[in-house]
């Protein structure tokens, strides 16, 4: 074979290895199969450029570097340390720092003045302490790295605010557990080049005034943040906005009158997870609001816990907007919301609190609808609707039922992983590493149960 496509084979057995850890590391065992295998692999520094180990930084010369550390599991001895990388930060492409067990201080402090020029994504998942961002003149000041990082574009990040990188390059950017000022919400949204935020807090403060984020086409927020949805519906204008997704949301008070001015022409889905907004009439209006700044999505995502009535919310609210109806009010469309483009619903919700009644209602309010997706028990459910609706004249039935998987029969386990419905066309850093417990996937109760 050429040594190309070894190169390629050994670096995708190296990359597995790194999901379920063999004994030995897979460049070690490949480097003791024979003389040929040996003379190739220490031939090639990719295979030496994702450990800390001394040898592995003598033999990945100067190919660019992928490191993780878990300092909680990692012990120093005479293998060398993490600080051997100081001297090659000026290759380190990837950074990852884990440790819950407040040992990432020490780490981070040999980065105060650090230059990282080829540093393209970092994660660091540290200890977190409440009460660090409270001030409401907080702003993101760097405090590693003041050495530059110019072509960083991921960032996942979870620690004190004294570990901060510089931002101003970044694209993604994955926010959790935190508490977040006015000031640094505005700052996150007026970066030049974010494309995708998502930010799973305990508190934040929305600023009053309007902001724009032009380059943003994918945003999630969710834990503790739930008057967050409703400022950046009400607040926000992101003309490149592709997904959105919101979780644990709820209203208070009455929409502006401006909210019918503010959409969003790009965005295609809307996912809804575990809102706090209840059937009641004070929310009618903000639910009138949020589908008429999304009133082009194709797709919509409702993934509610037992007995949630965000669903009869929604079909009440899409009835009020229908031509006809007296109470729909005159800000908002003139066409119906998600009536001529919703082609796709996910119903991750349980199958008894969906009635033969609510199928006919969204079918009535959704024409378009070609496909819905949701749990076996679901399906079956409007599979007999759709059988005893068929002589109903002028019903639309979707022209697909598919199924995500038996989600109510088993416990999501790591050792069988289904697809998540959610996080959905969102733009994932280092796959082995973000991937790991994502909030926003979890809270899908009947994905993950």
């Amino acid at each position: 074979l050429p040594n190309e496509i070894f190169d390629l084979i050994f670096r995708l057995v190296q990359r597995n290895g790194w999901i379920d850890p063999p004994p030995l590391p897979a460049e070690v065992t490949l480097s003791h199969v024979c003389r040929h295998w040996r003379r190739f692999t220490l031939a090639l520094p990719s295979l030496w450029s994702v450990f800390r180990y001394d040898v592995y930084l003598e033999r990945s010369k100067q190919h660019p570097l992928e490191l993780c550390f878990d300092l909680d599991l990692f012990e120093e001895g005479p293998r060398g340390d993490w600080s051997d990388i100081i001297p090659h930060l000026h290759r380190v492409r990837e950074l990852h720092v884990l440790s819950f067990k407040d040992k990432i201080d020490k780490f981070l402090s040999k980065l105060v003045e650090a230059s990282a020029p080829l540093l393209e994504a970092l994660t660091i998942r540290g200890e977190w302490q409440p009460g660090l961002m409270e001030s409401t003149d907080s702003k993101w000041s760097p405090q590693i790295f003041t050495g530059g990082t110019p072509s960083l574009k991921y960032l996942r990040f979870d620690d004190k605010p004294f570990s901060q990188p510089p931002i101003q390059s970044i694209v993604h950017l994955r926010l959790e557990e935190e508490e977040f000022s006015p000031s640094m919400l505005r700052e996150f949204l007026s970066l030049p080049y974010l494309q995708t935020l998502s930010i799973w807090g305990t508190f934040v403060t929305v600023p009053l005034e309007m902001m724009e984020s032009k380059t943003l086409k994918h945003f999630r927020c969710g834990g503790g943040l739930r008057q967050l949805a409703q400022f950046f519906l009400s607040h926000v204008s992101a003309p490149s906005l592709e997904t959105l997704t919101f979780h644990s949301f709820d209203f208070e008070g009455s929409p502006p009158s401006w909210i019918a001015t503010i959409g969003f022409p790009s965005l295609h889905t809307l996912a809804l997870v575990c809102p706090e907004t209840a059937d009641t009439p004070q929310h009618i209006p903000w639910l009138w609001g949020l589908m008429t700044t999304t009133q082009n999505i194709k797709k919509l995502v409702l993934s509610l816990s037992p007995r949630d009535d965000l669903l009869n919310a929604f079909l009440d609210a899409l009835y009020g907007l229908s031509p006809g109806h007296e109470e729909s009010p005159g800000i908002y469309a003139a066409s119906t919301p998600w009536s001529d483009t919703l082609e796709e619903l996910i119903l991750d919700m349980a199958s008894t609190d969906f009635e033969i009644g609510d199928y006919i209602r969204l079918t009535d309010c959704l024409p378009k609808l070609a496909l819905i997706r949701a749990t076996p028990a679901m399906k079956h459910n409007i599979d007999l609707f759709a059988d005893l609706g068929r002589q109903a004249p002028g019903l639309h039935r979707p022209a697909e039922v598919q199924c995500i998987g038996d989600v109510e029969s088993f416990a999501r386990t790591p050792q069988r992983e289904e697809k998540p419905i959610l996080p959905l066309y969102w733009t994932l850093g280092p796959d082995w590493i973000d991937g790991e417990w994502d909030p926003f996937h979890f809270a899908c109760v009947y994905n993950t149960k």
